[in-house]
């Protein structure tokens, strides 16, 4: 089951390049979500993140895209937070779009149910990284 009130918390940053699915999935998520920041390349996801990264919960992105690749982006932000959720869109089932640090691969045409799932785990995963890190912190003190 989606838990509504947990999405209704979050911030999200979605990066893709295809207006018009970008427009679909960022209208879908605006009902779901407490607040959606949408971009069109890695550069401008970079940018807002760089500029919101301590409210933003999860980054959405595709992978192949103008000016910067959401790979690039990817790693750009992994130097800042390497904890930060991610979670890649891709119509390639392949190895060569996934990473050990990301969160999630979902395959497009996007579930929808599958996207807020993603996300919700995402976040959790978040949640338990953080405790473990200042529990291990902790431990050292």
């Amino acid at each position: 089951m989606i838990n509504e009130a947990l999405l209704k918390t979050l911030t999200v940053l979605y990066v893709e390049d295809n207006d018009l699915v970008k427009r679909m999935l960022t209208k879908f998520l605006r009902r779901r979500v407490g607040n959606i920041y949408d971009k069109s390349n890695g550069k401008e996801g970079l940018d807002v993140y760089v500029k919101h990264q301590d409210e933003i919960d999860v980054v959405i992105t595709g992978i192949e895209m103008p000016i910067m690749s959401g790979k690039e982006m990817i790693e750009r932000i992994f130097e800042i937070d390497q904890f930060q959720p991610i979670i890649i869109t891709t119509a390639c089932r392949d190895e060569e779009h996934t990473s050990d640090k990301v969160c999630k691969n979902v395959i497009k045409p996007i579930n929808e149910d599958d996207l807020l799932e993603s996300i919700i785990y995402c976040v959790e995963k978040r949640v338990s990284q953080e405790i473990s890190s200042n529990v291990s912190l902790a431990e050292h003190v």
